[in-house]
């Protein structure tokens, strides 16, 4: 997702625009129910950690937008001027996003059809009240299924308000499954694998195979998720068809580093650690270094 238009990106491609980003500080704000992340380093070459923060709030009231507490905590922060003089990624939480698998469709001619299509699928699944939700797709080729996520209309046009002030310098947005995967994907190798994305609260399932999206779910979980992982993974197997065995289960779970995972049956549960830029090592924990997006 990018809150860029055409002209602005391609304005952003500017020589002098370029050479402004790579010596700007990079600044990720990653936003939750209940808390605000934000990891800010430094710009060129030699990567410094800057600063680094996690702000706690209270859930949003029943019967409120569940977005509302994190979005005025990102509020607070801008007029604070921590945002300020960086270029910006916002990584959402996938507790505001919604998943759906696009399966591939060579027949599809131009974004609108495939945007159109996207939102059919949502709809299959989630009936009318995706007519207000935006819509995005991932990056693929017309013989590959696609991931769309899918967030409130009200979330996105609060954070475009929010971060107007800003212009240019904010870079993207990015829900935290795609952010997450786009940071372990050069260690997912090409045989099958269950990736699983974990915050509190939620754990988001993908099936893969040589890179290929297979499927993709979102399960809401306990405190001790761990133990309920080879269950919810077993029945994700029994809802989709496929047809060679996934033994190796690759855990991202920024917020929970030090957690045991269980060895169940044949299966191999592994532990991935999302991407460090160069220079920086324990300074920066996952959940700091997963706000950064990819």
């Amino acid at each position: 997702m990018s809150p860029s238009s055409p002209e602005r990106l391609l304005r952003s491609l500017h020589p002098r625009r370029l050479a402004e980003r790579l010596i700007a500080d990079r600044l990720g704000v990653a936003l939750y129910p209940d808390r605000l992340v934000l990891t800010r380093v430094s710009g060129g070459l030699r990567r410094r950690l800057k600063h680094k923060e996690t702000q706690g709030f209270a859930a949003a009231a029943p019967g409120s937008a569940p977005w509302q507490p994190a979005l005025d905590a990102l509020a607070a922060a801008l007029a604070a001027g921590a945002l300020a003089n960086a270029e910006l990624t916002v990584v959402l939480s996938s507790h505001f996003a919604r998943y759906v698998l696009v399966p591939a469709s060579a027949e599809l001619s131009g974004r609108e059809e495939e945007e159109a299509f996207a939102r059919h699928c949502f709809e299959r699944i989630y009936g009318s009240q995706t007519d207000d939700w935006v819509i995005k797709l991932s990056e693929a080729g017309a013989k590959r299924a696609r991931l769309a996520c899918a967030i409130e209309r009200g979330l996105a046009d609060a954070l475009a308000l929010c971060l107007a002030s800003l212009k240019a310098r904010y870079r993207s947005l990015q829900p935290q499954l795609m952010a997450g995967f786009n940071q372990v994907r050069a260690g997912l190798g090409a045989q099958p694998a269950w990736l699983v994305v974990a915050e509190p609260g939620l754990v988001c399932l993908a099936r893969l195979h040589d890179g290929q999206w297979q499927s993709v779910t979102a399960q809401k979980v306990g405190a001790d998720w761990q133990r309920e992982l080879p269950g919810l993974i077993t029945r994700e197997e029994c809802l989709i068809d496929c047809d060679s065995a996934c033994e190796r289960v690759l855990v991202l779970a920024p917020d929970a580093a030090g957690a045991s995972l269980p060895q169940a049956g044949a299966r191999r549960f592994e532990v991935l650690q999302p991407a460090a830029l160069p220079g920086l090592g324990a300074e920066l924990e996952p959940c700091y270094r997963i706000a950064l997006g990819a």
